[in-house]
């Protein structure tokens, strides 16, 4: 889906709605440096204006190679720092404040065709429509000849 012409908030994901559209505009700030956003109003230390929505996002193949389990559409982690740590480490390793892990493992959900992880399944159908059913190997993610198989061994 194409942005809008000169909306720089159409790949936002606002929380709260309208907010980043309230509080920012766009300003030209010469030829130098372009475009820019600037505060219209005040904003608080801590407080959220937007949220961008990647264009494309991907893990860096490496993690997958180290069994780093992460949503293949957003990247939040699938596991725990407690089981990070304890998947790098190979031993068992209590970590303090495992209450400030919060991650919701009745959510997750796999792609039935290749297993790829996702967070939730608004992430899962967001993928699906965003690339997935075109990049899904399905069955063909054990074949070492698939062409995008051969072509994740090359960066390796």
């Amino acid at each position: 889906m194409a942005a809008p012409s000169g909306d720089p908030f159409a790949f936002c994901l606002e929380a709260p709605p309208g907010q980043a559209r309230r509080a920012l505009e766009l300003r030209l700030t010469g030829s130098a440096k372009g475009k820019g956003l600037f505060a219209i109003q005040n904003i608080r230390k801590g407080d959220t204006i937007f949220v961008e929505k990647p264009v494309v996002s991907a893990q860096f193949l490496w993690n997958a190679l180290y069994k780093y389990r992460a949503c293949d559409h957003c990247l939040r982690a699938l596991e725990t720092a407690e089981e990070n740590a304890q998947r790098l480490l190979g031993k068992f390793q209590l970590l303090p404040h495992p209450e400030k892990c919060s991650i919701r493992k009745e959510l997750h959900q796999c792609c039935p065709s290749c297993q790829v992880a996702y967070c939730s399944p608004e992430c899962r159908q967001a993928a699906w429509n965003q690339y997935h059913q075109v990049l899904c190997l399905g069955p063909s993610k054990q074949d070492p000849g698939h062409p995008l198989n051969k072509l994740q061994e090359a960066w390796r």
